[in-house]
């Protein structure tokens, strides 16, 4: 079977699976981060560039290897990003892994990512039947965000139970992460789109899709970038708004707000991508506006913790709404023989949403305490979502009468 042709519904539960074990194993960490900071006497600034080093590793990873997946072909790509996830994966459940090994195995897991965000999408996007062309895109989007939101959650209950299991969490992924390269072992070899020798080279996008490229790269990025915050710093926040607040709480939170946008994936193709993107933008500043307020000094501890949980919501559905337009307008238009490479830049733009508001708020706690800096941060995001909130809606993009028809009968 050729890479062009429709997969099989086993190849895109496959693609599923590996998206939300590397989304999972990449996050699974979050809410251990209070606990690593006091056991190895970690620096503010240190912590948040442990939180960041993994997007630092993840987007050179994509432009190097963005579209390796569509010279060599899907499944040796996705094999060889389970391998890069399992080791840095195993470097957490070595209980003696200091502060080095805690810094290689995030290098490790967003190498992994990198690895395996284009090559996943691309082969479910491809099984896509043909009555339903945005499953693929839909499913991938889904799974990666309930990934996200399932380590969180999956390592706060397990430390919840066992106070001293910091390390089982991370064994149990490795052996999850081994089941499903034995998943993508056994997919057929599909021949890839080129048969040129692939070399690193950077991603690009073709002219006609530029300006519909950078919209939804920009909402992605500040949908991210809003998710950031909850994934990075909320642990840490909670620590010190919540009284008595465990990994558990953190990791439900965090955890919610995933849930919350994958949920809303599941609706999202009732709307138009630019709508779901103006929409979605409308409510990320909705609940960066609510986690300002939560942090109000004259807040008792239960208000603050309910306008956190609200937060949370708002901050999910809109992340939700705005990241499925984002992906759904750049998928209609991408050339399939450029599949995976345009994937790969368009999550750089996302994967540097995650990582930059977390180094953003490291430098700014060199001089103002964490929550100072954190809050400041907020401010500054919410600031630009609501300048670049009627951009998607009222830019008028360039493209092709054949590419806009396409779009139209494919989202209608």
């Amino acid at each position: 079977m050729t890479a062009g042709a429709k997969g099989s519904a086993h190849q895109l539960w496959v693609g599923a699976a590996v998206l939300f074990m590397l989304s999972a194993a990449a996050n699974m960490a979050s809410p251990l981060y209070p606990m690593y900071q006091e056991h190895y006497a970690i620096s503010d600034w240190t912590m948040t560039a442990l939180y960041a080093a993994y997007v630092a590793s993840c987007i050179p990873a994509l432009v190097l290897f963005g579209s390796a997946a569509d010279a060599l072909g899907r499944k040796p790509v996705l094999l060889a990003a389970i391998g890069c996830a399992g080791v840095g994966t195993l470097l957490f459940a070595v209980s003696s892994i200091g502060i080095i090994g805690l810094f290689a195995g995030r290098i490790l897991l967003g190498i992994g990512l990198g690895l395996g965000t284009g090559a996943g999408i691309a082969l479910m996007v491809e099984a896509s039947p043909n009555r339903v062309p945005w499953l693929g895109s839909t499913a991938a989007t889904i799974s990666f965000v309930l990934g996200a939101g399932a380590g969180p959650i999956f390592t706060g209950a397990v430390t919840t139970l066992d106070a001293g299991a910091m390390t089982t969490p991370f064994i149990l992924m490795v052996g999850v992460l081994v089941l499903n390269a034995v998943l993508v072992f056994g997919l057929r070899m599909h021949r890839p789109f080129t048969r040129q020798r692939w070399r690193p080279t950077r991603p690009s996008v073709p002219s006609p899709m530029f300006w519909n490229f950078n919209i939804a790269a920009i909402t992605g990025f500040l949908g991210w970038a809003a998710l950031g915050i909850f994934l990075a710093l909320l642990p840490s926040m909670a620590e010190s708004v919540l009284t008595g607040s465990g990994t558990l709480t953190s990791g439900l939170i965090i955890g919610a707000v995933l849930v919350i946008s994958a949920a809303c994936q599941l609706i999202a193709p009732v709307l138009a991508p630019r709508a779901a993107q103006t929409i979605g933008l409308s409510l990320l500043g909705l609940g960066s506006a609510l986690l300002l307020s939560s942090n109000l000094s004259a807040l008792g501890s239960s208000t603050a913790l309910v306008l956190m949980v609200i937060a949370a919501m708002t901050t999910g559905v809109g992340h939700g709404l705005s990241y499925w337009g984002a992906n759904r307008e750049i998928d209609v238009l991408t050339p399939p023989t450029q599949r995976a490479g345009i994937t790969a830049a368009l999550y750089i733009a996302f994967y540097a949403g995650v990582g930059v508001p977390a180094i953003a708020v490291g430098m700014i706690s060199m001089a103002l305490p964490l929550l100072n800096a954190t809050m400041l941060e907020n401010l500054a995001l919410l600031l630009a979502i609501i300048s670049f909130i009627p951009v998607p809606s009222l830019v008028q993009t360039t493209i092709r009468r054949s590419e806009l028809v396409t779009f139209s009968a494919d989202d209608s």
